[in-house]
């Protein structure tokens, strides 16, 4: 947080932003005792201080993400999904990833969010972490109308070198798991992906 803002600072970067909240008044600071846990090193929790502000944060967020639905044409990339075409599917990822995602978000369960997100936004159901086979998939996409779904396990890389070894465990994963048998009776199409991230970039692998 920087509490010496100006005004020609105010559009600098995204910490800019945070502080521009806080100091506002549309983040406020939680007191210590009521954290569970421990912060990071030279970090403080903050929340969002009332219902009617956060009436506010979502009718915005949901102004910009509209923005940007309009702009990016996903039709391409559910073309692909449910067409089994893993290079369109890469392809079209990470376009998205180089316009939406931050050298902040290096992280697998954001990954796992803006798979979620891409698919919850354009009208499909959508499961996260819910338990499968013997295990919990990442994301399962279910298009019940036309009777198919798509099961995506994702894994992040620290290096651009592992992103198809990523891709293999997380196929291995799906398999050992089972993840598909409880969609065997109820639809007649499943399509498993695995699909590794680094950074801005992914590889997406099926079964």
């Amino acid at each position: 947080m920087d509490e010496n803002l100006t005004y020609d600072y105010l559009h600098s970067s995204e910490e800019t932003l945070w502080s521009m909240l806080y100091l506002t008044g549309y983040l406020t600071q939680i007191r210590s005792d009521e954290i569970s846990g421990e912060l990071p090193e030279d970090s403080v929790a903050l929340r969002i201080p009332n219902e009617e502000i956060r009436r506010i944060y979502e009718s915005s967020v949901s102004k910009w993400f509209d923005v940007s639905a309009v702009t990016w044409n996903r039709t391409a990339l559910f073309e692909a999904v449910w067409s089994g075409d893993c290079e369109s599917i890469t392809k079209e990822m990470s376009v998205l990833l180089r316009r939406t995602i931050s050298y902040h978000d290096y992280r697998e369960d954001f990954y796992h969010a803006f798979l979620s997100g891409i698919f919850a936004g354009a009208g499909y159901q959508v499961q996260s972490n819910k338990e499968h086979g013997e295990g919990r998939s990442d994301v399962i996409v279910c298009d019940s109308i036309n009777g198919r779904v798509a099961i995506f396990e994702a894994k992040r890389t620290k290096e651009f070198n592992g992103l198809e070894n990523q891709c293999n465990k997380a196929l291995q994963q799906i398999d050992e798991r089972r993840y598909a048998e409880d969609f065997e009776d109820a639809y007649d199409h499943i399509l498993c992906y695995g699909i590794s991230f680094y950074k801005k970039r992914c590889l997406v692998k099926k079964k």
